[in-house]
């Protein structure tokens, strides 16, 4: 496995935190549009997988982050 630094992961964490926040806006816009009559399941249910993808790499990271603090 790599060997990574507390400030890689810290770096890694930063930017996946900043990903799932705007995904999750996105999920709000999807929904919106969905309410109105546009058909946009598929996107929200990819946009939901991705952020349960990103939240387990977080926790991931986070288990990282503690090990090596």
């Amino acid at each position: 496995m790599n060997d990574y630094e507390l400030s890689d992961y810290l770096a890694a964490k930063k930017s996946l935190t900043s990903t799932l926040h705007k995904i999750e806006q996105a999920i709000l816009s999807l929904e919106e549009k969905q309410s109105v009559g546009r058909n946009m399941k598929a996107q929200i249910t990819l946009s939901r997988e991705r952020v349960k993808a990103l939240k387990l790499s977080l926790a991931l990271i986070d288990r990282e982050i503690n090990e090596l603090s």
